[in-house]
């Protein structure tokens, strides 16, 4: 199965929604992780969380989406290209909790990237006890506009997956909103991640149209390079460098999202800082 968004609309009403799978690249960031399993459930949430919250979004280049605290949970980021491309990785402490409300200092980021040196924008919330409400609550507070994430992730069966609902301005009747969010609400985690849009999206509003966008596909993508991690160990200067040789024997860095492995014996390193040699 190929991992994918797709957004949809009623035509008559301010609802949009969207919906996506990403088993493929949840599979992926799960292959070497080694952590509590509730950590791992946390990776696969805030990946369909930030693909769903993608579908609202235009031009932009980059969106990240991260939880952070000063408690066990130190963070949980998840980051997604214009391209389709994601990754995810999480930092925690033994013991991490996994209700954000007892999280000291716990915050819900999203950062619009937009490229091209412009200006990036950024919305904060305060944590909730979970994702889910913490997602209801940042478009409540920072974008204005109600809406309804339902995540869907079993850890055993690396299967992630879920569905977002907002209503835009425009006259919705309160009911029309509760009966919209409860039918994205029943039944398990499994009946929603098997229900086809164009077979139950219809009975939400049968006297209206709904329709759905092109699915986008999304993968895992890493944007890491040893020429980045050149230009990280150039930022951090010879002499750091010089000590880690002299106590480690290498300079080893390892991506946090891909588990990738830059080795920098003295040899790359002495080239790496020789006189003229262009950062990269």
């Amino acid at each position: 199965m190929t991992d994918f968004s797709q957004g949809f609309y009623w035509e008559t009403l301010p609802l949009r929604g969207a919906r996506c799978r990403l088993d493929v690249i949840y599979a992926r960031v799960l292959r070497d992780f080694s952590g509590p399993e509730g950590v791992a459930k946390l990776l696969g949430e805030v990946l369909v969380g930030l693909a769903l919250l993608a579908t609202t979004q235009k031009n932009y280049e980059r969106l990240i989406m991260q939880a952070q605290s000063k408690g066990p949970l130190k963070l949980l980021v998840a980051e997604m290209t214009a391209a389709g491309g994601m990754r995810a990785y999480g930092r925690w402490e033994e013991g991490a909790t996994m209700d954000f409300s007892n999280l000291p200092d716990a915050l819900l980021a999203i950062t619009v990237d937009m490229g091209m040196d412009r200006d990036r924008y950024q919305g904060l919330v305060a944590l909730r006890e979970t994702l889910t409400a913490s997602l209801n609550a940042y478009f409540t507070e920072s974008v204005q506009s109600p809406a309804y994430f339902r995540l869907a992730v079993d850890v055993a069966a690396q299967q992630a997956g879920g569905y977002f609902l907002q209503r835009l301005p425009g006259i919705l009747r309160v009911e029309d909103w509760r009966v919209a969010t409860q039918f994205i609400a029943i039944g398990s985690d499994q009946s929603l991640l098997k229900a086809q849009p164009e077979q139950f999206l219809p009975e939400i509003f049968p006297e209206e149209s709904v329709r759905l966008h092109t699915e986008q596909p999304l993968t895992f993508s890493c944007s890491c390079s040893r020429k980045g991690v050149e230009r990280m160990l150039v930022s951090l200067g010879q002499a750091e460098a010089e000590e880690t040789l002299a106590t480690e024997g290498a300079v080893i860095v390892t991506c946090e999202y891909c588990h990738e492995v830059y080795r920098f014996a003295d040899t790359d390193i002495a080239l790496l800082f020789a006189a003229g040699e262009p950062l990269h």
